[in-house]
């Protein structure tokens, strides 16, 4: 873990430490076992609960059990557990619990906390060479893609960062998703999300990307990682043609029909 992620924690921990929690959540009357699960998640402290203490949380809240101060007491924990690439429940629902409790009204000092975070992490992401960020990476960076207020911020990091790790989780997710990309406009498949994909569509056709896939061609050139780039240069160089051949069609519909 970066210091730059580590520090965020803490901040996030600081942050929201007004916040205590309800040991006596409402929730649905459907809900048999209510007080007990109270009683479960307020039997720890908040730094020792794990993953699957919150799992059961992490996915009713605001919805049917707790509200919007209980979702920001645990959200310290919750965060600290997404950094280490155990998330309680999954990392897209705890970014729409965000939204769930209207996150843009929030204190100006809980919105930055949670955004220095999320850049954090997905900087420290890209660095991570582990099995587990590999297997992660297409969900975190998509739910990234989709909450994360400022997109550009996300690629100019990742346009820096020249990392063996770095150029594995692009050649990956480019080689892994270019029909889902390119073909079906979305960035991630199961929420069919659209939100920024014509501007990284536009980034990852770029000379500089595709200049910088290249380097990384020769900088990695003895490992297999090699192979799978040079697929990936293939797959945009023509995308990159056949999106210029469009542009070209249509201004000749374009010229045809006003003359």
């Amino acid at each position: 873990m970066t210091p730059r992620l580590k520090i965020s924690i803490e901040n996030l921990y600081d942050t929201f430490a007004k916040y205590h929690g309800n040991p006596n959540m409402t929730g649905s009357p459907l809900y048999d076992d209510l007080a007990k699960w109270n009683k479960s998640l307020f039997s720890k402290s908040l730094q020792n609960l794990t993953s699957e203490d919150l799992s059961r949380f992490a996915g009713k809240v605001i919805s049917t059990w707790g509200d919007t101060n209980d979702l920001k007491h645990f959200l310290p924990r919750l965060f600290e557990l997404t950094a280490l690439l155990d998330t309680p429940y999954d990392v897209w629902i705890l970014y729409q619990k965000l939204q769930d409790g209207n996150f843009q009204t929030w204190d100006t000092e809980e919105q930055n906390a949670i955004n220095e975070f999320s850049l954090a992490l997905w900087d420290n992401l890209l660095s991570d060479n582990s099995e587990k960020a590999e297997w992660e990476f297409d969900d975190y960076f998509a739910a990234l893609a989709h909450f994360y207020p400022s997109f550009n911020d996300l690629t100019d990091l990742w346009m820096i960062n020249d990392s063996f790790s770095s150029i594995k989780h692009l050649s990956n997710y480019i080689y892994d998703e270019a029909h889902t990309l390119f073909q079906k406009n979305h960035i991630k498949r199961n929420e069919k999300s659209t939100r920024n994909v014509v501007v990284f569509k536009i980034w990852l056709l770029s000379n500089s990307l595709i200049e910088k896939l290249t380097k990384a061609f020769y900088q990695f050139e003895k490992t297999e990682l090699a192979e799978r780039i040079s697929w990936v240069l293939k797959i945009l160089e023509d995308e990159k043609y056949s999106t210029q051949q469009a542009v070209l069609r249509q201004q000749g519909a374009t010229n045809k029909s006003s003359s």
